[in-house]
């Protein structure tokens, strides 16, 4: 099992914060070894931002994860260039050059270069690629998708943030981590590659839960057809989702990004090693809910009346910096905050809302 307490030598110290681009990325593929791996530019973004495809390995079972499909989920493209590192320092233990020999790997890191830019979850067209499946209106979905017919992987990784609101089924504690083997149809068949994918998501909620116990969640199994893991889990591939989500007072992923880095790299070697645990332990992993509001601001004039106010927040990229703001359309006030959880409260005093934001 993958140990967290070495991550330091492998943490890629000069990627860091939430915004990341692919000029952030730029030199650190160009250090690559050239050796261990092969780098491929696959196609351009909308706005013709380059695309590449990164490549571990010879062996015969097959293995594909991008990040940043939504430009704004930035965890997962940091934990990549983590594992990069760690296959660099380790290429010559038994393991890693059991994991080149049994698998070819591709990574794409920054799906999404546009939204990246922009620090925006959709493209520069304004959409959505998770939910470009079929229709493939986007360049970017489209190489996605040409990637999946060449490589016609055994294993697939959607790789995501999550926000800061999820909590895990009926408890107060935060999903830091949210996992699914995403549905193959409406009736949520338990499909052979399903059942594979489960089983590597049960190895690595092991490792999570010595590490962050009861704060890892189900992500929910609806179907959806024009989402990119449940098409590619229809097709018969093992899609597994992750989403890097919230650990309290990490508020740039690092930690996350910790814990992402770990089930990654323990994941691709429970592959190669063919050691999967019983994928029915996957329903032991309790749903996820969706009760966290970032701050509950008590005793404070909102629309005339003294009451408390739960406020969520958004990330925005606003004059080249990012900046924290009130989303509008969370904001709930009074009785609505009845079972609602908090990460943060302040007493306002009577100050108005309106002075308050």
């Amino acid at each position: 099992m993958i140990s967290i307490n070495n991550y330091t030598h492998y943490h890629v110290a000069n990627l860091h914060g939430l915004r990341i681009t692919n000029d952030d990325i730029q030199i650190l593929i160009k250090e690559l070894d050239s050796e261990l791996f092969n780098v491929e530019l696959i196609g351009c973004s909308e706005e013709l931002r380059p695309i590449h495809k990164i490549s571990i390995g010879n062996g015969p079972r097959k293995i594909l994860l991008w990040s940043q499909m939504h430009g704004d989920e930035s965890t997962a493209t940091k934990s990549i260039f983590d594992v990069f590192t760690y296959v660099t320092l380790k290429k010559f233990t038994n393991v890693i050059n059991n994991l080149l020999k049994t698998c070819t790997i591709s990574f794409i890191p920054i799906l999404n270069p546009d939204g990246a830019v922009r620090y925006t979850r959709e493209n520069a067209k304004g959409l959505d690629l998770n939910r470009d499946a079929k229709t493939l209106l986007n360049s970017e979905s489209r190489i996605l998708l040409e990637q999946v017919k060449l490589i016609n992987p055994d294993y697939a990784f959607n790789l995501h943030d999550q926000t800061a609101w999820y909590n895990v089924d009926s408890t107060t504690s935060v999903a830091t981590i949210s996992l699914l083997a995403p549905a193959a149809d409406e009736e949520r068949t338990l499909t052979e590659s399903r059942k594979k994918a489960m089983s590597v998501i049960v190895s690595m909620n092991e490792i999570l839960q010595s590490i962050i116990p009861n704060k890892v969640g189900r992500y929910n199994d609806s179907f959806c057809d024009s989402c990119f893991g449940d098409s590619i889990q229809a097709l018969g591939i093992p899609t597994i989702l992750i989403e890097s989500g919230y650990f309290p007072n990490d508020e740039e992923r690092e930690y996350t990004r910790k814990l992402h880095t770990i089930i990654l790299l323990q994941s691709l070697i429970s592959i190669s090693s063919n050691n999967l645990p019983d994928y029915r332990n996957y329903f032991k992993i309790p749903v996820n809910e969706k009760r966290f509001y970032d701050l509950k601001i008590k005793n404070v004039s909102y629309n005339g009346v003294l009451t408390h106010v739960g406020v969520r927040y958004k990330i925005i990229f606003f004059e080249q910096k990012l900046k924290k703001i009130i989303d509008d359309t969370e904001t709930i006030s009074g009785n609505e905050l009845n079972d609602k959880l908090f990460h943060r409260e302040i007493d306002a005093n009577g100050i108005d809302f309106n002075n308050y934001c």
